[in-house]
């Protein structure tokens, strides 16, 4: 009995050993582990930058091509027919105000006239013979046919003089010929196209901008204009014309833009390049960058004051060079993530560093 019980405490000793080696082990592995933990909570923190949605004063530069074209030109037709008599003028050639030219052949119409005018004289005879006989002889209704036939003959002759004068043409202003399609001898019916002709003073360039551009410019803005056929140098212009219409097609405007004065050797048909302003505005705008798509439309993440960053939909207005325009969907001030985008979603918590909102501004 006695050496049972000193078996049982020889063999309890080296249990209680093992016992407490197990023990503090296992309070050693316990505080690497938990510090191991607080380690990776601390780097795994998402960090974001922003950057402030702010009003700024903001204009953009546009450059569109366009053709130039003439602001004053006229197609010269006949009014009556005839053969020509007389056209002395070839494209190109520079003209000034009433001269004439183009002439049609008049003998018919003159013969008209002559007897137009004959008829009419004959017809005032008969009208003052029958009034001085009013009291004898003429009746009351005699004078009276008598007078029509006056006032029929004079609206005769005078009938047969417009067609006269209309078989001579005049330049209805100073400018150069740019078309002809007839020669001497030719026999044209009316309204046959003979010549066109321009005023070169009238140079001006057709540009098409895209609609949100058009409520941004006003007639009367300056311009500079650059033309490809007469080297590099720049010209002044201003906008002279804004269209009332959109083109559904295309969804642009047109616009028209006058030389201050025309260039040496500007010409119809010639390419330009228009270079304008937009009117300065007080727009909200942040970092286009910030921006992303989805199915719903535009969004950027906005952080709140718990440094939550949160999903919002936007409506984007215009872009100028690296700030956008926001239409609706933030207000001024709002923190809006500009990088730290990998990983991030709505809700998450986030550290923040702030970007200066100089730099925004600079980009304007």
């Amino acid at each position: 009995m006695i050496i049972s019980n000193l078996l049982s405490s020889v063999l309890l000793v080296p249990l209680l050993a093992a016992s407490g080696m197990l023990l503090s082990a296992c309070d050693s592995t316990n505080g690497p582990a938990q510090k191991s933990s607080t380690v990776a909570k601390r780097t795994s923190q998402h960090v974001v930058e922003i950057n402030r949605a702010s009003i700024e004063t903001v204009q953009s530069k546009l450059t569109a091509s366009g053709t130039i074209e003439a602001g004053t030109r006229v197609r010269l037709y006949n009014e009556v027919d005839g053969k020509i008599r007389f056209l002395p003028f070839h494209e190109g050639d520079a003209i000034t105000m009433d001269t004439i030219v183009i002439g049609l052949g008049d003998d018919v119409i003159q013969a008209e006239l002559d007897k137009a005018t004959a008829t009419r004289e004959q017809a005032k005879i008969d009208y003052d013979r029958l009034q001085k006989l009013r009291k004898q002889l003429a009746s009351d209704d005699e004078i009276a046919r008598a007078h029509t036939a006056y006032d029929i003959a004079v609206a005769d002759e005078k009938l047969q003089q417009t067609r006269l004068d209309k078989t001579v043409i005049k330049a209805p202003f100073d400018g150069i010929i740019t078309e002809r399609h007839f020669e001497p001898g030719d026999v044209v019916p009316m309204h046959s196209h003979i010549l066109s002709m321009i005023d070169p003073d009238s140079l001006r360039v057709k540009i098409h901008l895209a609609e949100h551009w058009i409520p941004q410019i006003q007639t009367g803005d300056p311009v500079e204009i650059q033309i490809d056929a007469l080297t590099s140098s720049v010209h002044a212009g201003q906008i002279k014309r804004i269209h009332p219409t959109i083109d559904p097609a295309t969804r642009k405007g047109t616009i028209e833009v006058a030389f201050m004065p025309p260039p040496l050797g500007a010409q119809a048909g010639q390419l330009a390049r228009v270079q304008l302003k937009t009117r300065p505005a007080d727009k909200l705008v942040i970092p286009a960058h910030a921006v992303h798509h989805d199915g719903k439309g535009a969004y950027v993440y906005v952080i709140n004051e718990a440094s939550v960053a949160n999903k919002t939909y936007i409506r984007k207005g215009v872009q100028y060079g690296e700030a956008l325009e926001v239409s609706s969907g933030l207000d001024s001030d709002d923190a809006i993530v500009v990088k730290g985008f990998n990983g991030l979603r709505h809700g998450k918590q986030v550290k923040v560093l702030e970007k200066n909102n100089e730099d925004i501004a600079s980009s304007l």
